[in-house]
């Protein structure tokens, strides 16, 4: 008896667990009710919203610090703000896309992994304070000013990272 009771508890929480993105009920009482999806109100350009969007839908995101990995290339994004909302953001691909202005980006630091190949970046003075940078790509980017790329390229080397500069700035080194 006591075997049967613990194998029809497991039965049920694994029943939940399964039909966790459902509402559950019996006898038209309401048993659970999944948490909505994040929305991502606060991003202002249109193709970046709907690339956390699709992202949020695809992972089942309920918070923002759930999100840790986005890729939103070839997008024709060109403003960030509203991305500094995602604090846990580990890994970020935003490449080939019309971005600018990386001012947003500075408030993500748990960031490992950005990728901006292919943008038309003027400055990436905002990165200077991702410390945890392991990868960093930014290359492509003809127009980004070269000042702060070796402060950048020996912040990444001390996290045994790699790290790849654009064409005019590798020349300069």
């Amino acid at each position: 008896m006591k075997i049967a009771r613990i194998t029809m508890t497991w039965l049920c929480l694994l029943g939940l667990i399964a039909c966790q993105s459902y509402e559950v009920s019996v006898n038209d009482n309401v048993l659970y009710t999944p948490l909505p999806l994040f929305h991502p109100s606060q991003v202002k350009d249109e193709a970046l919203r709907t690339c956390v969007q699709q992202t949020i839908e695809d992972q089942t995101i309920t918070h923002a610090k759930q999100l840790t990995r986005l890729s939103c290339t070839h997008a024709g994004i060109n403003n960030l703000k509203g991305l500094e909302v995602f604090i846990a953001l580990r890994e970020l691909n935003l490449s080939d896309n019309a971005l600018q202005d990386l001012a947003p980006l500075s408030k993500l630091g748990k960031l490992e992994q950005l990728l901006l190949r292919n943008n038309q970046l003027l400055s990436a003075s905002p990165l200077l304070s991702l410390i945890k940078l392991e990868v960093l790509d930014l290359s492509g980017n003809s127009l980004l000013a070269c000042e702060d790329i070796t402060q950048l390229r020996t912040a990444v080397n001390d996290n045994q990272g790699e790290f790849v500069s654009p064409a005019q700035c590798a020349q300069a080194e």
